[in-house]
């Protein structure tokens, strides 16, 4: 389990149980409200209000001012030099907030991408599953329908088989890399001495709008609508500087 992994027990706990009630795109729909609300308070209270609201007004003083200069660009030093340092004071004391609001929101990201990118095919059907690169030392890797979960089971030329149970719609398997421990696989990994490099799913990928582009009918079409204008109307509503 990597870092942003940490919350995906609470994510999945919460979309199961609302998942006797509700379908999955007003469930994604709820998921970025409650997410928008979330951060933008979140972001709120931790940052300095007042001073970035000085700051935003320090700033556009010192923008106003060079914007009406009128001398010898030699002579507007001061004035270059008291825009950048607002302008930099102004992103000194919104960041910090920034970084800590939005580490949910890249948790649930995380988990979201796991489970809304794709889907198990359906009882009786098999993906089709290939190694990379393909037949490496004889290994070879397969959909196994008799476990409960179905599993991705490799094996072949005298390798110790493993089977990796589909707890979640992933698909690919790799080795662990260097970036593992901020985003996990839910599925495992391949042994770092493996002649296998991955194993690819052809999983059927979901679609929750049904028109237009293909890049843009997956669970991303909902949730950043909803995100970017309950957040807007956040931002006024709770005068977020």
């Amino acid at each position: 389990m990597g870092l942003f992994n940490i919350l995906s027990p609470v994510f999945a706990a919460i979309d199961g149980a609302a998942a006797l009630v509700l379908p999955t795109t007003l469930r994604l729909a709820l998921w970025a409200a409650i997410l928008a609300v979330g951060t933008m308070l979140l972001y709120k209270a931790l940052s300095p209000q007042a001073r970035i609201g000085t700051a935003k007004r320090e700033a556009r003083e010192a923008r106003r001012k060079l914007n009406s200069f009128d001398g010898e660009f030699a002579d507007a030093g001061p004035l270059i030099r008291d825009q950048f340092l607002t302008a930099f004071k102004h992103i000194g004391l919104v960041v910090p907030g920034t970084i800590i609001a939005v580490l949910p929101l890249l948790c649930f990201l995380v988990w979201a991408d796991n489970h809304f990118d794709y889907s198990l095919p359906a009882h009786g059907s098999a993906p089709d599953v290939a190694t990379v690169p393909a037949g490496a030392s004889g290994v070879s890797a397969h959909w196994d329908a008799g476990q409960t979960p179905p599993a991705v089971s490799l094996g072949g030329n005298g390798a110790t088989p493993r089977s990796y149970p589909m707890t979640a719609p992933v698909p690919i398997i790799t080795k662990h890399g260097a970036w593992n421990w901020l985003v996990g696989n839910p599925l495992g990994y391949l042994p770092d001495d493996s002649p296998v490099e991955a194993v690819r799913i052809a999983l059927p990928e979901r679609e929750f709008i049904h028109f237009g582009p293909s890049w843009m009918r997956g669970w991303l079409a909902v949730f950043i609508p909803v995100m970017f204008i309950v957040s807007l109307l956040m931002f006024k509503w709770a005068k977020i500087e």
